[in-house]
């Protein structure tokens, strides 16, 4: 996907949301994002720019759980029909949407909420609806669906890309983080082989639906420092993907929704990125340019017949370390 700030720029309100409906923890974040970036040396001018897209990332989040919004409906052909019809839209199970920029290429241009969807009998991508926001200044933004697959890259962890260093809150035990469909196991105990040619045990995998494994390891013979969390990535964050030979840049692009169900192993949150990486990428650690971590690289998702329409995915991460229930280090 193609993506540029003067595009985020363009579609993204002007003016911040009413700060009385952004989430307190989102502003506490926000504000504290802010601050380290000015001990930067070299900090672009997009800090602005994604503080505000942040906030109204989740001001429009806790406004779908609030129920606090207003369908248009303003299609209605056949398609739209029989998505209405099947009760398509999810928009009020705030966990199954997300927003972000739609690609101007193969989709559309515009930023709104985007459902995802399998296979369908409509076309790859659809605007369906605008849903308005009454209490954020009537901010109005297009609802679609976008049919999509997820192409997981790789499926052996000799070949994929350790997280970061992790140690279990309860048993003390050390071992790594990586993304859960490379071990191909939900089974405590199974033995993970490692690029080095030694091995791991299995300690606990969550995929489906979290795509994060922890795997035990021999300790560390290195100081470790405690890996710091960003809780609200959004739609413009610059990060850095840390794979096995460099570091890529790349820039979230959309978001799903984490508000309310972030501390939960039922539902997967997942950050998309402007661009693929990878075979063997996977389990790769994404970090914004301050050092949270906000994900681990998992895959491609893949629109089919528009090859400009792709995006990278990533795990949320802190969904992750809770559900493996770790201290992350690095």
């Amino acid at each position: 996907m193609e993506y540029s700030e003067n595009y985020l720029r363009e579609y993204l309100p002007k003016e911040d949301p009413p700060f009385e409906f952004v989430p307190s923890d989102v502003l506490d974040e926000v504000i504290a994002l802010e601050r380290a970036s000015r001990f930067e040396t070299a900090i672009p001018e997009y800090v602005t720019l994604f503080s505000r897209a942040t906030r109204w990332t989740y001001a429009i989040f806790s406004e779908m759980g609030l129920r606090q919004f207003a369908l248009d409906r303003f299609l209605f052909d056949r398609w739209s029909n029989e998505f209405w019809l099947h009760g398509g839209l999810l928009v009020g199970s705030v966990d199954r949407a997300s927003f972000g920029l739609f690609d101007a290429e193969s989709e559309a241009p515009g930023l709104g909420i985007i459902l995802d969807v399998p296979n369908w009998p409509g076309p790859p991508f659809l605007i369906v609806d605008y849903v308005r926001f009454p209490r954020l200044n009537n901010a109005v933004f297009p609802v679609a669906i976008r049919q999509s697959d997820s192409d997981l890259h790789l499926g052996h962890p000799a070949n994929a890309t350790g997280t970061c260093w992790a140690q279990c809150k309860d048993s003390a035990l050390w071992g790594m983080i990586t993304a859960g469909h490379v071990v191909k196991s939900n089974r405590p105990g199974r033995i993970v082989p490692m690029a080095m040619g030694n091995s791991g045990a299995l300690v606990r995998c969550y995929f489906q639906p979290v795509d994060a494994a922890f795997v035990q390891t021999d300790p560390p013979d290195l100081s470790l420092t405690e890996l710091p969390v960003l809780s609200f990535p959004s739609v413009g964050m610059p990060v850095e993907v840390e794979c096995q030979s460099r570091s890529v840049s790349r820039t979230i692009v959309e978001v799903a929704n984490n508000c309310g169900v972030l501390h939960t192993r039922a539902i997967g949150i997942l950050v998309y990125l402007d661009n693929p990486l990878n075979a063997g990428d996977s389990g790769a650690l994404v970090r914004v340019h301050t050092g949270e971590a906000v994900g681990i690289y998992t895959g491609a998702l893949q629109v089919p017949g528009a090859p400009s329409g792709q995006r990278g995915l990533a795990q949320n991460f802190e969904q992750a370390v809770f559900a493996l229930n770790v201290t992350p280090y690095l």
